[in-house]
């Protein structure tokens, strides 16, 4: 399980950022249903929190109100989870929420009056890839010799797993825009810089 809290180790080549994410959303939506969904999606999924393997992944709520019953948050989840109780890799997430001009709202839906809530949310979500995270390569003789394995042995193991957090993690991104009704952005990229080559 390893010891408590889990946490990154800033500038150490062992923790690789496999994904970042930005959702932000300003209308109506619901701000403890959206709180709730990714909760029991997280709970589901096996993540535990960091500061102590169970399922309190908040590590900061701050909340500040202004006139006229307006809101605003700052709310940081930590989790972390091993793949198939690896001993070597490890999963880390930061998931970070921030709310602006949040105030009560109602709707009504099918003759009937909702509470709800109005405002602007931004979430961040980063998940890092964690390697040696028991440290047991940097406290032995091997340590010096565990970047050089990484590259030369074990790139398509690093690889593999980060292809997977990746995936979980844009899952955990889509299920979000799905619950607040957010569609993919039709870019425009313009006419590409080389000739598309193919058969005609």
């Amino acid at each position: 399980m390893g010891d408590f809290p889990v946490f990154l180790r800033p500038g150490d080549d062992r923790d690789i950022l496999a994904c970042k994410f930005e959702i932000e959303h300003e209308d109506v939506f619901h701000l403890k249903n959206l709180y709730k969904r990714i909760y029991d999606w997280m709970v589901e999924e096996g993540w535990a929190a960091t500061d102590g393997g169970d399922k309190n992944y908040e590590t900061l709520y701050w909340e500040r109100e202004r006139p006229g019953g307006i809101k605003e948050h700052h709310i940081w989840w930590r989790a972390w989870m091993t793949p198939q109780g690896n001993s070597y890799y490890r999963y880390f997430l930061k998931l970070d929420y921030q709310t602006l001009v949040m105030k009560k709202s109602e709707v009504m839906s099918q003759g009937m009056k909702f509470s709800t809530n109005k405002g602007d949310v931004i979430i961040r979500i980063e998940a890092w890839l964690q390697l040696d995270y028991q440290n047991k390569w940097g406290k032995s003789f091997l340590g010096r010799w565990d970047q050089w394995f990484r590259k030369r042995y074990y790139l398509d193991n690093v690889l593999k797993y980060k292809q997977d957090l990746y995936s979980d993690i844009y899952r955990l991104h889509t299920m979000i825009k799905q619950y607040l009704q957010l569609k993919p952005i039709k870019a425009d990229w313009g006419r590409p810089f080389h000739p598309t080559r193919g058969v005609a």
